[in-house]
């Protein structure tokens, strides 16, 4: 009796084991660029689109870029390491996962300390923004992140949640309009 169950057995295992499915390749959603700071809460963990031209390549490492007049942040990822300085002007589709970082008071606290303290502070990743930037100001000057964390500590308080957030985009794909 063994030997009719055996073939049998193994036949089933064989059958179900060729019955996997595909992947299911998830299509992102397309987000307008100046609605994303206020769609963001969302839109966590979900792939997304955004239209927009790069207003600036960070020029020092290339991870990130800023879209448009919102001067939204794009980060590299390990799909696309780095952007190329090329890319300002040009408009693009960028595809990723939306990142949020919290600034609350012990983070801003912490980097005054370390400001005060007088150690060489590499610039805060997460908190570069375009706007100093622009103005052409010296972004790792100790005077310039000062007033940085004063004006993130304003923004807290006039929020009421005891944080404020900084959405970017972590990108899977770009694509350059042509």
């Amino acid at each position: 009796m063994n030997k009719f169950l055996f073939p049998i057995l193994l036949f089933s295992v064989l059958l179900s084991g060729c019955n996997n499915p595909k992947p299911v390749k998830t299509e992102a959603i397309p987000v307008n660029l100046s609605e994303i700071k206020t769609k963001a809460p969302d839109l966590m963990g979900k792939l997304i689109s955004l239209d927009g031209m790069v207003a600036h390549v960070c020029r020092e490492s290339g991870k990130r870029l800023f879209l448009g007049e919102e001067s939204f942040k794009v980060l590299a990822s390990n799909k696309i390491p780095t952007f190329k300085v090329e890319l300002e002007g040009s408009d693009i589709t960028a595809t990723g996962y939306l990142k949020e970082d919290r600034i609350d008071e012990t983070y801003l606290a912490n980097w005054e300390k370390e400001l005060q303290d007088g150690a060489k502070v590499q610039l805060k990743e997460e908190t570069h923004t375009y706007d100093a930037e622009a103005k052409g100001l010296d972004e790792s000057a100790i005077t310039t992140q000062l007033d940085q964390i004063k004006g993130y500590r304003e923004q807290i308080v006039a929020g009421g949640k005891g944080y404020i957030s900084f959405y970017s985009l972590e990108v899977e794909s770009l694509t350059e309009k042509k």
